[in-house]
């Protein structure tokens, strides 16, 4: 099976089970939640609920043939729909083929080192993101391995995703990769994804990233 989309729904705690439901009634074939640390700015808590609290992160992979149902699906959620602010979803194209984004949003994916997520969100904020998703990981490397992309593999790691607005988004990975913690090679990479469609979620959520 080859897909060509990934789902990305930051949600608040406890409902990514749901709406995993919810996506494999509508056609996806499963989906894998994490479990983040919001860090938004008091201003956009107040509007996404997206704040320095525990929130769902649920990817789910699916076809082309399979985006839209599944998308609506769990964007259009009654469970979603009924809460004030309930988070964001967007999608991402995999492969080769060039994007046609609908979005002013690219995403920025930050993988370093354990103890370093809260310097890269406050240099993000100062350069104009309004907020991220911090990932707690482990690395898969052993010891011996050696190093990945230059990157000696330690077994703790942070993830922290953010979904910039394209205008801003060269300001905020200069302002990451120039941070003076992450100097050291090997500390972590830094890349960056076209978003092809973007959703806030929420009763409240007039407005989403189609513009």
């Amino acid at each position: 099976m080859t897909y060509d989309y990934e789902i990305h729904t930051i949600t608040n705690h406890g409902l990514g089970e749901r709406l995993a439901a919810v996506s494999r009634e509508a056609g996806a074939r499963g989906g894998t939640i994490m479990v983040g640390l919001g860090s938004a700015s008091s201003a956009l808590l107040r509007m996404l609920a997206i704040g320095d609290v525990e929130k769902d992160v649920l990817v789910t992979l699916v076809t082309a043939a399979e985006k839209d149902a599944v998308y609506n699906a769990i964007t259009g959620n009654s469970l979603v729909r009924s809460r004030k602010h309930a988070g964001i979803s967007y999608c991402i194209k995999l492969g080769d083929e060039p994007v046609d984004t609908n979005t002013h949003y690219e995403l920025i994916t930050v993988i370093s080192n354990r103890g370093y997520a809260e310097d890269i969100m406050t240099a993000a904020r100062k350069a104009g993101a309004r907020g991220g998703t911090i990932l707690h990981a482990r690395g898969t490397g052993k010891p011996e391995d050696g190093k990945f992309f230059g990157i000696t593999i330690v077994p703790e790691k942070e993830t922290v995703l953010i979904l910039a607005e394209r205008a801003n988004s060269a300001a905020i990975k200069d302002a990451i990769s120039t941070l003076p913690c992450l100097s050291t090679l090997g500390i972590g990479i830094l890349y960056c994804t076209p978003v092809s469609e973007f959703r806030l979620l929420g009763k409240n959520a007039a407005t989403d990233g189609k513009k």
